[in-house]
């Protein structure tokens, strides 16, 4: 049995009061696939939101009581780290809905976040030539580097854009949130075999996805099904 790389225990998640993720336990292997799948508003996008630091969600009781949460990340308490520190030490989240960031590049923001990880750039031309190269196997042009972040993106584009970062920067966790969301068959077919690459690697995985045919291209190890804010083993 691998070691887990992440640990939930009795998580609860407080948005404005309201309690959406409740008494959650999960535990996530090194090189391990977990997929989480349900309805929409079950909190799925909530747990990604929590682990990765987003401060409204509160981790705690709605009551105002002291949280019973406890979250680690290679054996560190996560709740203690903040949103940097947390992508500094492997985590990684693509996002159902990726943001524009108008008048930074798709180079800047690469390199910015390959440097963030820890990585050293000791020649800027062939990072840029690497860049490119994972551009192409993720199905995006040379020309998709000099642009702005998403500026004009489909919605396919900006999920390929995810995976580059996610090629480029190799984090320990990554969170898919619903990444499959504007892919064709193609772009399933490359997550399928980015994801199989990295898990070969060590890269563990959680997979919030409604989509079966993702499910299909993916080796998963197990499958999870979240209601009002609570994980059960599916069958």
């Amino acid at each position: 049995m691998k070691s887990p790389i992440l640990s939930i225990s009795r998580l609860q998640v407080v948005v404005e009061g309201k309690k959406v993720i409740s008494d959650l336990d999960l535990e996530v292997a090194v090189g391990q696939v977990v997929a989480i799948t349900g309805a929409n508003g079950s909190g799925k996008s909530s747990l990604a939101q929590a682990i990765m630091g987003d401060e409204r969600y509160r981790v705690a009781a709605p009551d105002g009581e002291a949280s019973s949460s406890k979250v680690t990340f290679e054996g560190k308490d996560l709740l203690a780290m903040s949103i940097d520190e947390r992508a500094k030490a492997g985590i990684f989240v693509a996002w159902q809905n990726p943001i524009t960031i108008p008048g930074v590049s798709v180079f800047s923001l690469s390199k910015s976040s390959f440097e963030a990880r820890g990585y050293k750039i000791d020649k800027l031309t062939e990072f840029k030539t690497r860049l490119e190269e994972i551009a192409r196997d993720v199905g995006l042009s040379k020309e998709h580097i000099t642009r702005g972040v998403n500026e004009g993106f489909s919605g396919g584009e900006k999920k390929r854009l995810e995976l580059l970062q996610l090629l480029l920067i190799k984090p320990k966790l990554a969170i898919l949130d619903e990444i499959d969301s504007g892919l064709d068959g193609d772009g399933l077919k490359i997550v399928g075999k980015l994801v199989a690459q990295m898990k070969l690697k060590g890269t563990a995985f959680i997979l919030i996805t409604h989509n079966k045919k993702l499910l299909e291209e993916i080796s998963v190890d197990k499958i999870f099904e979240m209601k009002y804010g609570k994980l059960s083993t599916r069958s």
